[in-house]
């Protein structure tokens, strides 16, 4: 009794205790490894087919996916080096023209003095705005990299929808000849469609890896949540088909 009250005690402890830490990031080389061999099996069990074609270009992103996600959040020093130069020049003209103007601050009216007040405002926010877009260019430039890329892969998930539309599970029914359905295949063609989609899903995600920007974690979130809306989508359509040829 004392053993079994001792060994509970142990055993909540453990589950009360702090989880450690882990961390599991996506491997890269495993997506690129699975992407190869869906594209072998859709290759093997559908050959010829758009679906067939459609992974075999997927897989050759695959290669890509990593190198395009790495190259989207890497400085641009040449833009960086073009930045500063502009901003130094900017710096370096403000500085000249206020030691070698010698302005006369003679105000006839209170009008004169809210024009001129209202007149450096204006160029302050002028010189503010073009100084900000300069020094944000970077960032802008490297979020149209990650957005083209994962809207690359946006339309993949719309093409991997395309190619199921035709097959419904009315063309699977037994009363229906072979004549009359020609491209007749089995529900493993929806579920390999579900697995392609998963794979769209893993490789959206390794643009969001060590980025901090709003836009390119929202679109590839978007992705994400239609190529599981599609995906569950195809499961219930395959389990339907299924029902239909057993």
């Amino acid at each position: 009794m004392t053993d079994v009250t001792e060994a509970g005690a142990g055993a909540s402890g453990l589950a009360a205790g702090p989880a450690p830490a882990r961390n599991y990031p996506l491997d890269p080389s495993r997506i690129i490894e699975t992407a190869e061999n869906l594209s072998r099996r859709i290759g093997e069990k559908f050959p010829g087919t758009n679906l067939a074609g459609i992974a075999a270009k997927l897989a050759a992103i695959a290669h890509v996916t990593d190198e395009r996600a790495q190259r989207s959040r890497m400085p641009i020093y040449t833009i960086r080096v073009a930045c500063f130069a502009v901003v130094g020049i900017a710096v370096a003209g403000l500085l000249f023209l206020a030691f070698h103007i010698r302005a006369r601050w003679v105000f006839g009216t209170i009008g004169e003095v809210f024009e001129t007040a209202d007149a450096g405002v204006n160029v302050l926010i002028v010189v503010t705005g073009a100084l900000y877009s300069l020094v944000t260019f970077e960032a802008r430039v490297k979020r149209k990299r990650a957005l083209t890329c994962i809207g690359e892969l946006l339309e993949y998930v719309r093409l991997v929808d395309i190619t199921q539309l035709y097959y419904t599970p009315e063309l699977y029914r037994a009363d229906q000849s072979s004549a009359e359905s020609p491209a007749r295949l089995d529900y493993t063609y929806l579920l390999l469609c579900t697995e392609m989609l998963a794979l769209i899903s893993n490789l959206t995600s390794l643009y969001t890896r060590s980025s901090l920007d709003d836009a390119v974690w929202r679109a590839a979130f978007d992705v994400v949540m239609l190529a599981n809306g599609v995906e569950g989508r195809l499961f219930a359509k395959a389990e339907a088909i299924r029902i239909e040829t057993a």
